[in-house]
């Protein structure tokens, strides 16, 4: 579901770094989106099965191999708030 205008909110803070600088760490990570964009590897069709799976793979076993912990996130029950949204979206569906 997100939330709305979540990155312009934390644009002030935001900091890029090495991903070596997660090793120790723990991070969280939105399932749904990398299931979207390892979705979209179009390169590997048709000369590697399951492309989307493989990307998921490398990028969890690279990350966990620099010693980063992850935190899968996934979607859990919408909140009730946002009932009316949810009614909405699912009508023009």
């Amino acid at each position: 579901m997100g939330v709305n205008d979540l990155w312009q909110i934390l644009e002030p803070v935001k900091q890029h770094i090495p991903l070596c600088n997660l090793a120790g760490k723990t991070i969280a990570v939105d399932l749904s989106l990398w299931v979207c964009e390892a979705q979209t590897v179009k390169k590997m069709m048709g000369s590697v099965m399951k492309p989307h799976l493989r990307n998921l793979f490398f990028r969890i076993s690279y990350l966990t191999q620099m010693d980063v912990k992850l935190v899968f996130v996934m979607e859990g029950e919408p909140p009730k708030l946002k009932a009316d949204v949810i009614s909405k979206r699912n009508q023009t569906r």
